[in-house]
């Protein structure tokens, strides 16, 4: 009786094992693995680049307003992951830019990565005059930035830099121009003394 008892348990769990093994195997291709936040023990994974705007393909001052927070938002996973393709694309010169940008993907072809950082934008002023934004017209912007903390590691794990959150953040200046239906930076750096304009 007992032995009859044992191979009824044995086909049982037998049969749960193999339903397990066939329901795994079918759901793994639908789950995409979601994004992981970088910590201090290993960079972010599974992280998905930006998306656009439609106001992206305007020569206007929405249109340059559109541009530039795009061009932040790829800055920011530039930084978390060292990917530099679609940020150096929306560059048309922009050297101070395209160095930062260069140098995380240096970082993390060494192995390395940051932890924190990301650049939040407050508020983006386009400082050229509306009537004036057209296409292939320089059009000059400021940009109030928030950073977080920022932490970078090395292959080894080691903190090679920090810099605490500063409240009272920073500001970027940029121009750009569109032409030939998109927008690109000419220039973007950044100038905590810049003046933020009164309204």
């Amino acid at each position: 009786m007992k032995i009859k008892n044992a191979a009824a348990i044995a086909v049982i769990a037998l049969a749960t094992l193999t339903a397990c093994g066939e329901s795994t195997e079918s759901a793994a291709p639908s789950e995409a693995a979601g994004p992981t936040p970088a910590s201090s023990t290993a960079p972010a994974q599974n992280i998905q680049p930006p998306e656009t705007n439609d106001l992206m393909s305007e020569a206007s001052p929405e249109g340059a307003r559109a541009f530039l927070h795009n061009v932040f938002e790829l800055k920011s996973y530039n930084q978390r992951t060292g990917e530099t393709g679609e940020l150096l694309a929306a560059f048309d010169g922009a050297d101070a830019a395209t160095a930062e940008a260069e140098e995380f993907a240096a970082m993390y072809d060494d192995g390395g990565w940051v932890l924190g950082g990301q650049p939040k934008v407050k508020q983006i002023i386009v400082t050229t005059p509306a009537d004036e934004v057209s296409e292939d017209v320089e059009v000059d912007a400021l940009i109030t930035v928030n950073p977080d903390a920022y932490t970078s590691f090395d292959a080894a794990g080691e903190v090679q830099e920090t810099r605490p959150f500063d409240p009272a953040g920073t500001i970027y200046s940029a121009t750009v121009v569109f032409s030939e239906g998109a927008w690109k930076a000419t220039s973007l750096e950044e100038t905590p003394d810049a003046e933020i304009p009164s309204e």
